[in-house]
């Protein structure tokens, strides 16, 4: 039986059977991968306080018969104590986590999304809460979106995604992939194009994520997320529980 020993992101927990826990992980040379961590839910475990959502580990996990691996240590890299300490900064660690989990696929070398979402919580480990939804934080849409773009997604905003003509570009369309002029707009089903939104889209993807509190400003981060949320649907088929509802 083959042991793989790699680091990993806990992306969520969940109770199985009497005392077990199945585990999705992120890990940089495999992506998103499943694991059971058995008896990790008893009272005596050593390990249930390791495999918290958020906390970053090195482990080594058995191959078994399926795609699940069955765990067999877990040492704590990075705790995540600042995102346990307040409820916003818990709250946008878990959309992080969510969009991780949605958008990166399994068995895949995912070294950029794993340094990504590990950046991502260690910065929201330390940012003050605002006064918007913690899924609407700029580390948060920062995340979504660059992963839009290591998913080769990013939208087409420098140009009518229809028609390719020059702006203005007033209107949204995912199945174009961008924004469309007011020619290609009409009857096209598009939605209203925020140009706020747009350009603070460009700038999250332009600026290192530590920077990205001053890429989008809270009127545009709504917006935002729309984009992302339009783009990941339309082409992957993911809908964001944390994000608006569409």
């Amino acid at each position: 039986m083959a042991l793989i020993e790699t680091e990993a992101v806990v992306l969520r927990t969940l109770k199985y059977g009497e005392s077990d826990a199945i585990l999705t992980l992120l890990t940089p040379g495999m992506g998103r991968i499943s694991a059971i961590a058995k008896g990790a839910r008893k009272p005596t475990s050593k390990q249930g306080g390791r495999l918290q959502p958020g906390v970053r580990l090195n482990l080594s996990a058995a191959e078994g018969r399926g795609d699940l691996l069955t765990l067999r240590s877990a040492q704590v890299v990075d705790a995540g104590a600042g995102l346990w300490m307040d409820g916003y900064r818990l709250r946008a660690a878990g959309s992080v986590l969510e969009i991780a989990m949605r958008v990166v696929p399994e068995q895949v070398d995912a070294e950029a999304p794993y340094n990504l979402v590990t950046r991502a919580l260690a910065l929201i480990a330390r940012t003050t809460a605002r006064d918007t939804p913690p899924r609407l934080d700029p580390y948060v849409l920062g995340v979504q979106a660059k992963l839009l773009a290591v998913s080769g997604l990013v939208p087409q905003l420098g140009s009518c995604a229809a028609c390719g003509g020059p702006p203005p570009l007033v209107g949204f369309s995912a199945a174009a992939g961008g924004g469309v002029c007011p020619s290609c707009v009409v009857g096209s089903g598009a939605e209203t194009l925020d140009p706020a939104a747009a350009d603070a889209l460009v700038a999250l993807l332009a600026r290192p994520l530590a920077e990205a509190p001053d890429a989008v400003s809270a009127a545009a981060a709504p917006g935002v997320e729309r984009i992302a949320a339009l783009m990941l649907r339309e082409h992957l088929g993911v809908t964001l529980r944390s994000g608006t509802p569409l």
